[in-house]
């Protein structure tokens, strides 16, 4: 079964990230978790972000399971 894209429309940040397929805003949210110090570059940032996306289902999260 394959996995729904996400709210932003992909599947992944990284690959997205790699395929240079995120919009200027995407990107800069990357950059923004980078410059906070969330993260160490761009990639990391996206991995950070994949890893939420997995651990936070909308439906579970949005009815508190």
């Amino acid at each position: 079964m394959t996995e729904p894209p996400n709210h932003e429309g992909f599947h992944s940040w990284r690959v997205a990230l790699q395929a240079n397929q995120l919009t200027a805003e995407q990107i800069a949210v990357l950059q923004d978790m980078v410059a906070q110090g969330q993260a160490e570059n761009l990639e990391a940032a996206a991995v950070m972000l994949d890893w939420q996306d997995s651990v936070i289902k909308p439906p579970e999260h949005l009815w508190g399971f």
